[in-house]
């Protein structure tokens, strides 16, 4: 039996005010990272200490991004079937002028497409049916 998974990547271009940055890590090498501010962007961020159970603490750290995954109407030239934009918390809606908000939840950040992983765990991507082959050569663009 195989498991149908989606996959795909997040343009973080789309993010507000993303950047690259050259930071220097604790080996003293300079790094190239991607640097996203988080008020700016809605991120949320979770910091605890927590114990292990030798007892033995260590800070635990969650960043997330709110996004919210559709289905299209119609699967692409690439077989996308679904796509991803981003999901504002309650506390951004809260602190930010609708248009602003707006702003926020229309920003797309990539396609996803099924991919079926059998069981000797090698990906092969799912082709779509003849109806939806179909329905993609019309040429319209919605």
């Amino acid at each position: 039996m195989s498991n149908v998974k989606l996959i795909g990547s997040v343009n973080l271009a789309k993010l507000k005010n993303v950047g690259i940055m050259g930071i220097t890590g604790k080996s003293g090498q300079k790094k190239k990272c991607i640097v996203i501010p988080i008020e700016d962007n809605d991120i949320f961020v979770k910091v605890s200490t927590k114990t292990r159970t030798d007892g033995q603490q260590y800070e635990s750290r969650i960043f997330g991004l709110g996004v919210e995954v559709y289905e299209k109407m119609n699967v692409d030239q690439y077989g996308n079937s679904h796509y991803l934009k981003r999901a504002v918390s309650k506390e951004y809606v809260n602190s930010h002028s609708p248009e602003e908000v707006e702003a926020m939840n229309k920003t797309y950040l990539g396609d996803l497409k099924p991919v079926e992983i059998p069981s000797s765990n090698q990906a092969t991507t799912i082709q779509p049916d003849a109806a939806t082959t179909a329905a993609q050569d019309d040429d319209l663009p919605f």
